[in-house]
């Protein structure tokens, strides 16, 4: 079992990313340290000039640790993000060429939007050499996109989640993008399945003991749907 295929077992049982965008790179290691004992994945943006000295922080503090790297828009940051070891990678949009690396290399990818959910998979199963429809029982950890922004001050976006998973079965999506504590379980009642990403869940960074106790509420709500 690869590392993405443990990140994606993770991701599977427990249905929670913390987006962060690092001021430094001591943040990413004690945001790393609090979500890990709760089951929760760090995502570390690529928002900051901290993002990637961050995931290396967080691989000297555990060579272990199974992270992703986020808002990756190129495939230089693809490759650097991969080599320092994270175990997926999540884009603001569907990138071919970020992509790509992610295959080469054996990673989990996560393009983001709100389309293209179709030509991501048909890309990645040309580039594995597998027959599109047996891509997900093969390597369930690549058939997977994000729905970005999924819930915006005036729209819900979350029902074209439905419809790719209408014509793309057993699709894994991933919710990102106005994810909050007051509607995440509108959220997850609209999708059991669902895996919910929110930056929302670090915003109390500097404060442990807040920090810690806004990620137990988002844990109690999840674990009530599944």
């Amino acid at each position: 079992m690869n590392k993405s295929e443990k990140l994606y077992k993770i991701l599977r049982k427990n249905r929670l990313i913390a987006l962060l965008a690092p001021k430094d790179a001591e943040s990413c290691v004690s945001a790393y340290n609090t979500f890990k004992s709760l089951g929760i994945v760090l995502e570390v943006a690529f928002r900051t000039e901290a993002a990637f000295e961050g995931i290396k922080a967080v691989f000297t503090n555990d060579a272990d640790a199974l992270i992703m790297a986020g808002t990756v828009m190129t495939a230089e940051q693809a490759e650097r993000a991969i080599q320092a070891g994270v175990a997926g990678i999540v884009s603001a949009d569907y990138i071919s060429e970020v992509l790509e690396i992610c295959i080469k290399h054996q990673i989990m990818c996560v393009p983001g939007g709100q389309g293209d959910a179709g030509k991501q998979l048909v890309q990645k199963s040309k580039l594995l050499s597998c027959r599109f429809e047996e891509m997900n029982r093969i390597v369930p950890w690549q058939w997977v996109y994000k729905l970005y922004p999924a819930i915006t001050a005036q729209t819900n976006f979350m029902g074209l989640a439905r419809a790719w998973k209408a014509a793309f079965k057993g699709l894994q999506i991933v919710y990102s993008g106005g994810i909050s504590l007051d509607n995440l379980e509108q959220a997850v009642q609209m999708d059991p399945d669902g895996i919910f990403c929110g930056s929302a869940l670090t915003k109390h960074i500097d404060h442990p003991d807040k920090f810690e106790d806004e990620a137990k509420k988002w844990i109690q709500i999840i674990q009530k749907y599944i």
